[in-house]
């Protein structure tokens, strides 16, 4: 099996992957990296793939503790962005000015010819369009969870959140509350409707990943795909083909 990791600015996210299916997964808090990483059964571990968009430090630590931990035979890389395969391109984006999760989304929602549309809705909210492989430009902005804290940190008066409550409508809230998490996830869907009427040309495919993926997936328009496992898939891509 492979052992995909996907090491984020606040949470590393792995699985186990064979025959282009997760079969198992789990995440760890940097600050337990070596327990968290002797957690994973490393007895069906052959190969691991890294991508970090991590401190340089601590992805390094990641890559000697799994060369530590690993068969002797089990080779350990990480994704690189000058190396992309052929089939994908950056076009006008710099490689030095992009993360590699979004790379990794955009290589595992790729489809040949096609121009779609990639959004991991995550801490931060990221939106990357592709026509026929090549990047097109896209969109950052912060995502329910910082947008909820920034709200409740600089806003004394509103107190804390609570972010399960709310109604499938997004009504205008009759308390603070409502109020609050009705228009961050408002916002969210408005940010996301509107960079999808903005393109240059039609798009094919919408593909939906990240942890609110799946909530803003049934407030977007029929054709959107959810792919919870998008960023694992394109790191798989990226090192074994399409």
């Amino acid at each position: 099996m492979d052992l995909l990791i996907d090491f984020g600015n606040s949470l590393l996210k792995w699985c186990l992957w064979v025959d282009d299916h997760v079969v198992d997964q789990g995440h760890i808090d940097p600050v337990a990296l070596e327990s968290g990483l002797r957690s994973i059964n490393w007895s069906v571990v052959r190969s691991v793939a890294i991508c970090s968009v991590s401190d340089p430090e601590l992805t390094n630590a990641v890559s000697v503790y799994c060369s530590s931990l690993s068969v002797s035979h089990c080779g350990v890389r990480e994704m690189h962005l000058a190396h992309l395969p052929p089939w994908f391109s950056l076009g006008s984006t710099s490689a030095d000015q992009i993360g590699k999760d979004r790379v990794a989304a955009m290589l595992g929602a790729f489809s040949a010819g096609a121009n779609y549309c990639v959004i991991d809705a995550g801490t931060a909210c990221t939106i990357d369009f592709v026509s026929n492989g090549e990047h097109q430009g896209g969109y950052i902005f912060p995502g329910l969870s910082l947008a909820r804290s920034s709200l409740t940190l600089r806003t004394a008066r509103i107190g804390g959140v609570a972010d399960r409550l709310y109604s499938a409508k997004l009504e205008p809230g009759r308390n603070t509350q409502l109020a609050v998490e009705h228009g961050i996830r408002m916002s969210l869907v408005s940010m996301c409707e509107s960079a999808l009427r903005n393109t240059s040309s039609p798009i094919d495919t919408v593909v939906v990943t990240g942890g609110d993926g799946e909530w803003l997936a049934g407030h977007l328009p029929d054709h959107v795909i959810m792919q919870p496992n998008l960023v694992f898939l394109g790191i798989h891509r990226f090192f074994r083909g399409l």
